[in-house]
């Protein structure tokens, strides 16, 4: 049989590794709680990598859309240009006269 001071010795030490695995259950809690805080941060963060690439891309997409339509307004605007300008020259243009024409016999075969 175990002796008294043997037992108390073991309950003693029993009492410590309960208390050190409580602590290392803690411990372990709060590394877990850490983690999961950086994978929501990280996890955010990729997303708003993921965004803001995506929001490039459009922003690229867009410019060209509307640089292809800033082209397509600038030859409108030559084109409608060059047609007033023409328009303004026949209309400059001193008209001849009509001449009356001639009443002419015609001639019967």
């Amino acid at each position: 049989m175990p002796t008294q001071e043997k037992v108390s010795n073991q309950e003693k030490w029993k009492a410590r590794a309960v208390k050190a695995a409580q602590a290392a259950k803690r411990g372990a809690l709060a590394a877990v709680k850490q983690a999961d805080a950086l994978l929501k941060v990280a996890r955010q963060k990729a997303e708003t990598m993921a965004r803001r690439s995506k929001l490039r891309q459009r922003l690229r997409e867009t410019g060209r859309v509307l640089k292809s339509a800033g082209k397509a307004a600038l030859a409108a605007g030559a084109a409608a240009a060059m047609v007033a300008v023409a328009g303004e020259i026949r209309s400059r243009k001193t008209k001849r006269p009509k001449r009356a024409r001639k009443l002419t016999k015609t001639r019967r075969r």
